[in-house]
């Protein structure tokens, strides 16, 4: 991972403990992330807000999607994340666990997250900026435009693919490494005072 744009961010994820790599000790930056994986990541991170208490129950209550079985490992994160609205399925009523999640999808997540991390604080859920939108090439006209420029003014959670150029790749398959990335910056974010730019 030392080569890897996001390397050292990674890192800290790893530290914090709300991301891990897989039973073989690799990480794969480069893989795709799943939608039941970034509920996991991000409600792990969650839970590592200095005085957050986050209560998942071990168990789903039920289904909470109709493709998700009430066994299955992520169905309480799920659940969870669904009633607390960090999430949310297919006018189908399925969740599509399995499906991996666009760049545009993951800053949906990040976004949801980072309001209910400022209710957690007793602070308003308003994501205040703390720099300057950064203008994407490629975004004008896709249904997440609003919210991909208001991530990018906050801390970069969103931010052009590879650290490089202006595109962001809204319809893009978010890669391992960004989510952790994106995650770690929404995260710390949501800690320090905020100065509006």
């Amino acid at each position: 991972m030392a080569n890897d744009v996001y390397g050292s961010e990674i890192e800290k994820a790893v530290a914090m403990g709300f991301i891990a790599g897989f039973q073989d000790n690799t990480f794969r930056p480069q893989g795709f992330l799943t939608r039941e994986q970034l509920v996991s990541m991000v409600i792990e991170g969650l839970g590592k807000l200095p005085g957050a208490t986050i209560t998942v129950p071990t168990q789903a209550s039920g289904r909470p999607y109709r493709d998700v079985e009430a066994g299955r490992w992520s169905a309480a994160k799920i659940q969870w994340a669904r009633d607390n609205n960090i999430v949310s399925g297919y006018p189908d009523g399925t969740f599509r666990p399995n499906k991996s999640v666009t760049r545009a999808e993951l800053m949906a997540v990040q976004k949801k997250a980072a309001e209910f991390a400022k209710s957690l604080q007793g602070q308003p859920g308003v994501l205040v900026s703390t720099e300057s939108v950064t203008q994407f090439s490629d975004t004008e006209g896709h249904w997440a435009v609003a919210l991909i420029s208001e991530m990018s003014a906050y801390c970069q959670v969103a931010s052009p693919l590879n650290e490089r150029g202006n595109a962001f790749l809204p319809d893009s398959q978010a890669r391992r490494n960004y989510a952790a990335a994106a995650t770690l910056r929404m995260l710390n974010c949501v800690q320090q005072p905020i100065t509006q730019k």
